[in-house]
């Protein structure tokens, strides 16, 4: 058994645990020499050293060499709650909601819903949540309040805190298009579908 000793090792605690990364520079995979990357190993430690699963957790990292391993963990340990702030994004805050064709109307629109996110875990502590009459006593005793009751509960508050800007100014009726402008057409893009895998069938042979 060939054994690799490690360019960088660290070890710090995560909560309640230690945890103790291992890195590997400039390697890639076998089918795929072109991405050259950074190879990681995650193990949690008990009390006394020894490892707390029997397998490690094994990670590749395309970026630069200068992050933290700790950093590059906790990112990686992060990945549910980014894909639960898409999931809300997406029913509650309308980032599904920008037709456009443009790429830049639709990264500005998503950066929009992210800030408006970020507003409501800015809030999460000035918010006093109304809970419905209906609901359990136990649910009212909750420590932090999730995004979507700061969100149900924001309107208020926003109209108590006020704005510093003035009243906006009536404008009236928009002159509109001009005479004789007809604009082109919305560009049209090919539907991508996902390719089926291929039923392989297989042939009986005598």
């Amino acid at each position: 058994m060939l054994i690799v000793l490690e360019d960088r090792s660290e070890t710090f605690q995560l909560g309640k645990q230690t945890v103790r990364v291992r890195a590997w520079y400039k390697l890639h995979f076998k089918k795929l020499a072109t991405l050259i990357g950074t190879l990681v190993q995650v193990e949690f430690l008990k009390e006394d050293g020894t490892p707390r699963y029997k397998r490690p957790m094994w990670l590749f990292w395309t970026g630069p060499q200068s992050i933290s391993l700790s950093d590059l963990c906790r990112m990686y340990l992060w990945r549910f709650a980014i894909e639960h702030m898409f999931r809300f994004l997406k029913q509650h805050m309308g980032l599904n909601s920008n037709r456009s064709p443009s790429l830049v109307s639709a990264q500005q629109w998503m950066w929009l819903c992210a800030l408006a996110y970020w507003q409501l875990l800015l809030m999460r502590d000035a918010v006093q949540e109304d809970y419905p009459a209906w609901y359990p006593r136990s649910r009212q005793q909750r420590a932090k309040l999730t995004p979507y009751q700061v969100q149900r509960s924001a309107l208020a508050f926003l109209l108590e805190l006020g704005t510093p800007a003035s009243k906006p100014r009536p404008a009236g009726k928009g002159k509109g298009r001009q005479m004789n402008h007809c604009p082109p057409p919305r560009v049209r893009y090919p539907v991508v579908f996902k390719s089926k895998k291929a039923q392989v069938s297989a042939s009986a042979s005598p």
